[in-house]
């Protein structure tokens, strides 16, 4: 791996981690079992966190085949995936949880589950739509075997971050306070709009290949 795939892998494992946010995942998951027992809520870090990577590692291995399916080009996917990203990132800008994160009735309904370890801790807390959007528009591009590994590994390494910081949510809260964690979701958020603008100007750029002629020759 030369030095510019590195930065493009290193460039990858942060969106990764800025749409999964899991610092934004603490307060919520602190709030859904707060009336747990100790021990039923030490198990939910673990099957959050295995049940984000499974859904991510499906988006990146047949996401690309589901849009076959239904006849969606890549270019409308990087257009749409780059829209729900800048929402996310402009959300979190603002320091408050996009509604693609998780609606109000969602939360609500969370709070009569026996466990929100699946629904809605992994889904759609943390592999939600913008998480989702981003792995099926990286499986459109060209990945050797070891570049799809490469990109499993990386999306393990997230979740095992993800882990920890569910595990060590009361800490990390105390520590940190509220402030703290609004400062940090704000930085997440404004990484996801250069993300975001990122992804749409690539696929306009694939889908209307004359406009982007015409900005080079205007440059």
């Amino acid at each position: 791996m030369d030095h510019e795939e590195l930065i493009k892998y290193l460039a990858f494992i942060i969106a990764v981690f800025a749409l999964m946010n899991p610092l934004a995942a603490v307060p919520i998951y602190l709030g859904l079992t707060a009336d747990l027992e100790p021990a039923a809520r030490r198990r939910i870090p673990f099957k959050t966190a295995a049940s984000a990577f499974l859904i991510m590692v499906i988006a990146f291995l047949a996401g690309e085949t589901i849009l076959l399916m239904f006849s969606v080009s890549i270019p409308a996917l990087r257009i749409a995936g780059g829209i729900v990203i800048l929402s996310m990132g402009w959300s979190m800008l603002q320091a408050r949880t996009s509604r693609t994160r998780q609606t109000d009735e969602e939360a609500e309904e969370a709070t009569n589950r026996d466990s929100i370890a699946v629904i809605p801790m992994a889904i759609p807390v943390t592999a939600g739509p913008g998480a989702i959007s981003l792995m099926v528009v990286v499986a459109s591009y060209p990945n050797p075997i070891e570049g799809k590994i490469a990109i499993i590994v990386a999306v393990l390494f997230v979740c095992v971050l993800l882990w920890l910081f569910l595990k060590s949510a009361q800490t990390i809260s105390r520590v940190l306070g509220r402030t703290g964690m609004n400062i940090v979701t704000r930085i997440m958020g404004l990484l996801m709009l250069a993300f975001g603008v990122e992804y749409m100007a690539r696929g306009l750029g694939e889908m209307f290949p004359g406009l982007l002629n015409a900005a080079q020759a205007a440059g």
